[in-house]
C-alpha cells in the first residue's frame, strides 16, 4: 500500500465534499474526519520539510557570505601586495627581475582619461542617455483609488506562512 500524496488527499477531500449527499450523516462525518486528519498530517510534514529546506538555504547563504568576505579580503591583499611590489621596484629603479620559478617586470599601461573637473568638459564630449522606468507604486495607488490603467490590473495572491 502506497501512502497518498498531499495532492491526492486534497482531491479526495474535494470529491468527498461533492458527494456528501450520497452518504448518511455519520458516514459523512467519519469520511471527512478521516480525510481531514490525513490531510493535516501530510500538510504538517510538507511544512516541516519546507522549514528544513529553508534552514539548509540559510546555511548555504551564510557559507556564501563567508566565502565572499574571504574572497574580498584576498582581493584587497593582492592589490596591496602588487602595489607594494610595484612601489619597491620603482624605488629601486629595477624594471625586471628573473628568478628560477618566476619573472617580474614593469610595463607601461595604456593611456587612460582621468576627469578632473566634469563641469569644464565641452558639450561635444558629453552623451545624453534617456531611460524609462515603469513606476509600479504609482500604478498600484491609482488602481487602488479606482482608476483604470491600461495594461495593468491589481492582483492579490495568497501565501503560506510556516512558523
Amino acid at each position: 500500500m502506497s501512502l497518498s500524496t498531499l495532492y491526492e488527499l486534497a482531491d479526495e477531500f474535494k470529491d468527498a465534499l461533492e458527494n456528501l449527499t450520497e452518504l448518511d450523516d455519520q458516514a459523512v462525518i467519519d469520511t471527512l474526519e478521516s480525510l481531514e486528519g490525513e490531510f493535516k498530517i501530510k500538510s504538517a510534514n510538507v511544512a516541516k520539510y519546507i522549514k528544513n529546506l529553508e534552514h539548509t538555504l540559510d546555511g548555504m547563504k551564510e557559507a556564501e557570505s563567508n566565502m565572499r568576505d574571504r574572497r574580498a579580503s584576498l582581493e584587497k591583499k593582492i592589490v596591496h601586495m602588487r602595489e607594494y611590489l610595484k612601489n619597491n621596484l620603482e624605488k629601486s629603479g629595477l624594471k625586471k627581475i628573473d628568478a628560477p620559478d618566476i619573472s617580474i617586470s614593469m610595463q607601461k599601461n595604456p593611456y587612460k582619461v582621468v576627469i578632473t573637473n566634469e563641469t569644464e568638459i565641452p558639450s561635444n564630449f558629453i552623451d545624453t542617455k534617456e531611460t524609462k522606468a515603469i513606476n509600479k507604486e504609482k500604478i498600484k495607488e491609482a488602481l487602488k483609488n479606482g482608476e483604470e490603467v491600461a495594461g495593468c490590473e491589481l492582483v492579490q495572491e495568497n501565501r503560506i506562512t510556516i512558523k
